[in-house]
């Protein structure tokens, strides 16, 4: 099997746990939002422990003030996401999340002053017009409540999350931000939960299991495909999760998509695809020139590259968030 096809396998897999995590928040109808974080941030922090018993040099970081604003940013976006989910059809909540990509456009030049010009812009905002037809607030069927409010939240702070992640990506590792996202998590989200923590019963308790190993899970089969191929390559296939989330949403909850919202989510997805490929080709034209000075200069002179550094800029690593 190619490295190619290995890696739109894992991009599948991956589209299917996170759409299993998202089925079993809207299946815990009677837990509640802080103890469904709780299960998440726990997970978050467990799933880094194998790493931790491996390299006990893992916490050390220079740069704590960000990774606890990376962790912040993480544990809240978990409280929107599963709000969003919890209060929306599978197919709609899906849909809207994928617009993060569309708000990491909107936000990159006035926070990491990167130079987005005319093409990206006009992406984004046919993007924002799918936003539009999806939530639709002038039909009388849907109001534009806190669902939708919680939803293009959590995509905004998953914006947030891909911008401090490529800042930090810049000195630490991956492991070491992703230990990090679960110690935050925890403290942020233990103190919340303890007021409403009750026995959920065998079934909700498996589900809650099942619940905080799917994130880490899916975001592990993510990275994992990225470090084989380019983001620009797996773009079109992570969004398998829509097919997913429709399929199950009807077979599950029969929540059956309408017009409005399949030509919103052709105009998200279009724009968010286009928008991660055009990345891709800017990142690879600027990096050109570089890598031709590179094979000019002498072997002594030459500098091999960092292996994660060359990792993240080849499989656009920075695109996406690596762990909401």
């Amino acid at each position: 099997m190619s490295v190619y096809a290995r890696a739109a396998l894992l991009t599948i897999a991956a589209g299917f746990v996170f759409t299993l995590e998202t089925i079993l928040v809207k299946a815990m109808a009677d837990v509640p939002v802080t103890t469904l974080v709780l299960a998440r941030a726990l997970g978050q922090l467990a799933w880094t422990l194998p790493s931790l018993a491996r390299d006990p040099t893992l916490p050390r970081t220079r740069a704590l003030p960000m990774q606890i604003f990376r962790g912040v940013l993480s544990v809240v976006s978990w409280y929107t996401y599963y709000l969003a989910f919890t209060g929306l059809p599978l197919a709609m909540a899906t849909v809207l999340s994928f617009s993060a990509v569309l708000f990491v456009t909107a936000l990159a030049g006035p926070v990491l002053g990167e130079v987005v010009r005319w093409r990206r812009w006009t992406a984004t905002l046919v993007g924002f017009a799918g936003v539009v037809l999806v939530v639709r607030p002038d039909a009388g069927t849907l109001a534009l409540g806190w669902p939708i409010a919680a939803s293009l939240a959590s995509a905004l702070l998953g914006a947030g999350i891909v911008m401090t992640t490529k800042l930090l990506a810049r000195t630490e590792r991956t492991g070491t931000i992703m230990f990090w996202i679960g110690v935050v998590a925890v403290a942020f989200a233990l103190p919340i939960a303890i007021p409403h923590l009750a026995w959920p019963g065998w079934r909700d308790a498996g589900l809650l299991l099942l619940c905080a190993i799917c994130g880490p899970a899916g975001m592990q089969l993510w990275i994992t495909a990225l470090r084989m191929v380019d983001a620009s390559v797996l773009a079109p296939i992570s969004y398998v999760r829509l097919v997913f989330a429709a399929g199950f949403g009807v077979a599950l909850f029969g929540e059956v998509p309408d017009a409005w919202l399949a030509a919103g989510a052709v105009l998200i997805v279009g724009s968010a695809i286009y928008i991660t490929r055009r990345e891709a080709a800017v990142a690879r034209r600027r990096a050109a020139p570089l890598a031709a000075v590179a094979q000019a200069a002498p072997p002594a002179a030459a500098q091999p590259m960092n292996p994660q550094a060359a990792s993240a800029a080849s499989n656009g690593a920075g695109d996406r968030p690596k762990s909401r």
